[in-house]
């Protein structure tokens, strides 16, 4: 066989499956056997996932070994000890198909081309920045031919990405009829969908995280993990569709709308109110529209959440009801997009294209802590939280809930002198508003000045999905110092604020400064 071709360092090699009886374990990094193969039926492909060897071999491995001895040497498929791997999705190179190809994938066919041709595939650990610079070369990598070309249809190809929640649920005699996800839901589901074989729909792959978890148990590694899929596959697909859970999926968009730098593709999320088990489920509508948007001619390029009727910008959405299927909402800027007869765009608030290759951040620094304030609260315990924290280093942000545009209680002067300590010791403190909508406008109100004076930094109009997530995101740069990153709060850097000059005037403005902002814009 003929010498296995190099693929360079930045490049993302994109790899494919090596087994199909291999699956993701709990804690998404961790190699164990499964005992069931899966036969699937066109339109929907099921993606099975296969895991980086190269980065964790043990010390005194030979680098160039092919990966079958790599899988010997972790003891997997075999009941020992797991290799511990980093995140990466593989896909077999026959895995995307025609949808109008119906017929039934043979795991056995492959069985003498999986190990041989495939050591050099396997992505490269980039660290937390990378860059996308060119496609590899390789014709193993899916799909085999060009977006858009090879068999005439024109066919956009959308990479579905599920990691649980309520579309995935159904009740479970063994946890006393509790609702809880079940494996496999998902794609039987779609085969059915008769929608996915029209012309106008793109081609997808779908992959199911072992296991579904509820979003409750999602959090920065997760979404770190979401992140180096979307970017191990970002040249092969059109777009990409995200399911989960609606409790954190605000937090988790948020978060991948500021580790998705430069995003050129369109990140729809989207889940349900109602198990997609129940004739009534608002599952098949939401996963019709996110696959449409993640796949238009003229696509909207930033991380959104779909759900009901709207398009939303993640970094701006929250979740507003648990009982209606109108579950999120973006409380300071209208939809991106309404779906009625038509698909109506809010134009004049979509970002503009990217201008550089993507860069995908992984790392977020969590060392923040986010209080809602209440009358009559005991300021000692904000104290003795702040300086335990400081002493430790387990703090590095706190924000506040304020009242209204960001006051807090004038006549508690320990208040005041303790978040004066709080940024004394290097913890940034943000001042964020407890109303739905509406701007914190500091320096307005006494109270207000006096927190300014204090150090405190203003979050404007950002809901506190935003502002969490952006200060983890700024912290775990580790390229910025507290007052950068402090002056960055109130700058846009995915849509999620809005200018200092587009926020309503203060109280009793003049008729100059009411004039000066009126129009103004800055999504």
């Amino acid at each position: 066989m003929s010498a296995s071709p190099k693929v360079n360092d930045d490049v993302i090699a994109t790899p494919i499956i090596c087994s199909p009886d291999v699956r993701y374990t709990p804690d998404h990094l961790t190699l164990t056997p499964i005992h069931r193969r899966r036969k699937c039926i066109n339109p929907i492909r099921f993606a099975n996932p296969f895991m980086n060897c190269r980065s964790m071999s043990t010390e005194g491995t030979n680098k160039d070994t092919n990966i079958t001895d790599k899988l010997e040497q972790s003891k997997c498929p075999s009941t020992g000890e797991p290799l511990q791997t980093p995140a990466g999705l593989l896909f077999h190179y026959d895995s995307i198909l025609n949808p109008h190809t119906m017929s039934l994938h043979d795991d056995d066919e492959f069985d003498g081309k999986r190990n041989d041709e495939l050591d050099y595939l396997l992505p490269k650990d980039e660290g937390n920045l990378t860059e996308v610079v060119k496609p590899p070369k390789s014709d193993f990598f899916i799909p085999q031919v060009k977006l858009n070309e090879g068999d005439g249809s024109g066919r956009k190809r959308v990479l579905v990405l599920c990691t649980g929640g309520t579309l995935t649920m159904a009740p479970n005699p063994e946890k006393d009829g509790a609702l809880s996800p079940v494996p496999g839901a998902l794609t039987d589901f779609m085969k059915s969908m008769l929608e996915l074989t029209n012309d106008k729909m793109p081609d997808v792959v779908v992959h199911e995280y072992t296991p579904l978890l509820d979003s409750s148990d999602m959090g920065p590694s997760d979404w770190a993990l979401l992140a180096k899929d979307i970017k191990a596959n970002y040249l092969h697909f059109d777009g990409f569709v995200i399911l989960m859970g609606t409790d954190t999926m605000a937090y988790t968009a948020t978060a991948l709308s500021f580790m998705l730098e430069n995003l050129g593709k369109p990140v729809v999320f989207t889940g349900s109110q109602v198990p997609i088990a129940q004739p009534h489920s608002d599952a098949r509508h939401n996963l019709i529209m996110a696959l449409i948007f993640a796949s238009r001619d003229v696509p909207i390029c930033e991380v959104t959440i779909f759900f009901h009727d709207r398009l939303i910008r993640a970094c701006r959405s929250s979740k507003v009801n648990t009982g209606a299927l109108l579950a999120f909402n973006s409380p300071n800027i209208p939809p991106l997009a309404t779906v009625g007869i038509s698909i109506d765009e809010n134009s004049h608030l979509i970002l503009p294209p990217a201008r550089g290759v993507l860069r995908v951040h992984t790392k977020m620094d969590t060392r923040l802590l986010a209080l809602r304030l209440v009358p009559g609260f005991d300021d000692q315990i904000l104290r003795h939280t702040v300086r335990a924290g400081a002493e430790s280093g387990s703090l590095r942000a706190l924000v506040l809930q304020l009242y209204g545009t960001g006051n807090a209680p004038s006549v508690k002067e320990d208040l005041v002198n303790c978040l004066k300590e709080a940024t004394e010791l290097g913890i940034l403190v943000i001042a964020a508003t407890q109303c739905h909508q509406g701007s914190v406008m500091m320096g307005h109100y006494a109270t207000g000045k006096a927190l300014e004076r204090a150090g405190v930094v203003s979050s404007n109009d950002m809901t506190l999905e935003a502002t969490s997530c952006k200060v983890a995101y700024l912290m775990g740069r580790g390229d910025l110092s507290r007052d950068e990153i402090g002056k960055l709060m109130c700058i846009s850097m995915r849509g999620e604020v809005t200018h200092n000059d587009a926020l309503p005037p203060p109280p009793f403005s003049s008729a100059y400064q009411r004039a000066s902002r009126k129009g103004r814009h800055y999504y």
